[in-house]
């Protein structure tokens, strides 16, 4: 009995999945969508049909298609197939997985919730694939990163000769860390709590207060005590420190210029102990309704909402030098996060790129009018490309005077937050190669 005839072992059959991989893969370029709206979507509307491990296998098979997909257009030209989301998925499985013609026949039938059955050209094709690894040597350095050509001249600025280690660590999975709420908990309670509940963690080696997840099983995070109970969010250990990096204190006046969700929001409510002003801005409706449902339930009192209009919304004038921290989490390329969501390398472009650089440096100069005199600026992006982040700052520099860089390394001392975990003295800068959390840049400027 084949795999296509054998009722499954749990969930769905092999064959069943791979047409749903390419499905969703369809949707992403169709609509758009993120990868993780439109797997988070199926998983929600299958909940019945689908187990824990049905859920892993239908990730792990899209995002191996987004991670190697510039190397997979690259194979496909090789073999004269047409670039689709079909032939790219089939590529991968003989690439990363090494199947081999009669196993895909036999996953593709063209039956209901069936892939189509292998046309002669794509079997002639395929077979050309037999025995290869992804990368070729032919290949250029930026297709064997899979970077897209928009970043490369910008990563391999930064970068220098470990661009190579650095992209492939872009590429590797993420761990999921959680930040521990101190409002209400610590790191030992939670990690106690969580073990009992079947969730095995670890404390991360940089933040103080972050644990990261082992393994995947369990139930759901938001099935256990700790998330009711508001002790734990899910926080790359790289924002946290973006967070801390802040200095909010008990007693400040604090705001979160690009708030989003309010994940730097709740960090930095809990290093204020619940006390002083937090305000919490967004030109985003949506993303400030998300951040009113996890306050509360984090138990944060300290902080408010505020909907800008627009970046120079009329309150940032009426506000001006008000502040003693005020946060710049800037919207940006993302590159930093390519391992969380590698769709997002291909929905950008050169022209993009030009914009986001456009808006981070009118959100620069509106925002750091709301920081007091001795109060602090701090500029952060989960971007690794030097246009988004250095270069932001020497402009910004350039014509404010009143401003002064403050080095990240005296920052991070001054605060007692242990061994400096970056290469830059000025500037914070983790990467996955580096620092086995997800890419940021940070930036402390002072007002004099």
């Amino acid at each position: 009995m084949n795999d296509t005839q054998a009722k499954p072992a749990y969930g769905l059959g092999r064959a069943a999945r791979l047409n749903l991989v390419w499905e969703m893969l369809n949707e992403m370029g169709e609509t758009g969508r993120n990868m993780d709206a439109i797997l988070s979507s199926r998983f929600r509307h299958m909940q019945d049909q689908l187990e824990r491990r049905d859920r892993r296998d239908l990730e792990n098979r899209t995002r191996s298609v987004l991670m190697n997909y510039r190397k997979l257009l690259w194979w496909l030209k090789k073999i004269k197939l047409q670039p689709t989301m079909r032939t790219l998925l089939l590529a991968d499985m003989i690439l990363s997985e090494k199947s081999d013609i009669a196993q895909l026949e036999k996953l593709c039938i063209g039956s209901k919730n069936r892939m189509d059955m292998l046309r002669k050209e794509e079997i002639a094709g395929l077979k050309r694939l037999l025995g290869k690894d992804m990368i070729h040597p032919d290949m250029s350095e930026g297709v064997q990163a899979d970077c897209p050509d928009w970043a490369v001249k910008g990563l391999k600025e930064v970068f220098g000769d470990n661009f190579a280690d650095e992209l492939r660590a872009l590429n590797d999975k993420p761990s999921t860390d959680f930040r521990v709420n101190t409002l209400h908990s610590d790191r030992e309670t939670v990690k106690e709590s969580l073990k009992s509940q079947g969730f095995q963690t670890v404390e991360t080696p940089m933040s103080p207060i972050g644990l990261r997840q082992l393994d995947a099983g369990g139930p759901l995070l938001s099935e256990t005590e700790a998330f009711r109970q508001g002790w734990i969010e899910i926080q790359d250990e790289g924002s946290q420190l973006v967070a801390q990096i802040v200095g909010a204190k008990k007693g400040m006046q604090v705001v979160d210029f690009c708030a989003g969700a309010g994940g730097k929001t709740l960090a930095m409510a809990a290093m204020m102990e619940n006390s002083g002003h937090l305000v919490a801005c967004d030109v985003h409706s949506k993303r400030l309704q998300r951040a009113k449902v996890r306050l509360k339930r984090a138990g944060v009192v300290n902080a408010e909402r505020r909907q800008l209009e627009s970046t120079f919304d009329k309150w940032v004038k009426k506000s001006r030098g008000k502040f003693d921290r005020v946060l710049i989490d800037a919207p940006c390329s993302g590159s930093g996060t390519w391992r969380r969501n590698p769709d997002s390398k291909w929905s950008k472009d050169e022209t993009d790129l030009a914009e986001l650089v456009k808006l981070q440096s009118e959100i620069l100069q509106s925002a750091a009018r709301l920081t007091k005199t001795g109060g602090r600026l701090i500029y952060a992006t989960c971007s690794l490309l030097p246009e988004e982040n250095e270069r932001q700052i020497e402009a910004f520099l350039a014509q404010n005077d009143g401003f002064a860089l403050v080095k990240a390394v005296d920052v991070w001392t001054e605060l007692e937050l242990g061994d400096y975990p970056s290469a830059s003295q000025d500037y914070l800068r983790l990467t996955p190669a580096q620092n086995n959390c997800d890419g940021f840049f940070a930036c402390v400027l002072e007002k004099r």
